[in-house]
């Protein structure tokens, strides 16, 4: 459990969702569910290793960072756009990241940092992406120090 009492799981399920519940975003109830479990699954596969290279997961080691950062991929996670003033309601999907940690001061743990919608939109789409990791990178530095918010029992009972 986390310090909050919510299991670690479900809290990055919650802010994956709000990755994508941005705007005018209408979500059914089946639809949320749906998206829920995709988001769920591979964070419990991530927890275990077992995410397949490249498709699932993928180390951010190209960027120009030196955080040890990795992205969960989804590529195809259906969403509703409501109709506006312009537009009629749309259906798609869209790409999810979520960054995450394994440091090799905590062996065993998986950290999330930050996860985001991918906006492809051209050439932007690159610089885009590029904010978002360094948001991650963000988040991992300010949890350094504090060590991920890590406590271990030092207990001898």
């Amino acid at each position: 459990m986390s310090q909050n009492g919510k299991d670690p799981v479900e809290v990055a399920v919650d802010i994956c969702m709000a990755a994508v519940s941005k705007g005018n975003r209408l979500w059914n109830p089946f639809a949320k569910a749906m998206v829920q479990a995709e988001f769920r699954r591979r964070i419990i596969l991530a927890t275990q290793g077992l995410l397949k290279p490249v498709e699932e997961v993928k180390d951010v080691g190209d960027s120009p960072l030196s955080e040890p950062l990795y992205e969960i991929r989804w590529q195809d996670i259906a969403v509703t756009d409501a109709a506006t003033d312009t537009e009629l309601q749309t259906y798609h999907e869209v790409l999810v990241r979520l960054y995450h940690s394994e440091p090799a001061a905590e062996p065993g743990y998986f950290i999330g940092h930050h996860a985001h919608e991918k906006i492809i939109d051209g050439r932007e789409t690159w610089e885009l992406q590029s904010e978002e990791i360094h948001v991650a990178a963000g988040y991992y530095r300010m949890g350094e120090n504090s060590n991920w918010g890590i406590v271990h029992d030092c207990s001898n009972s």
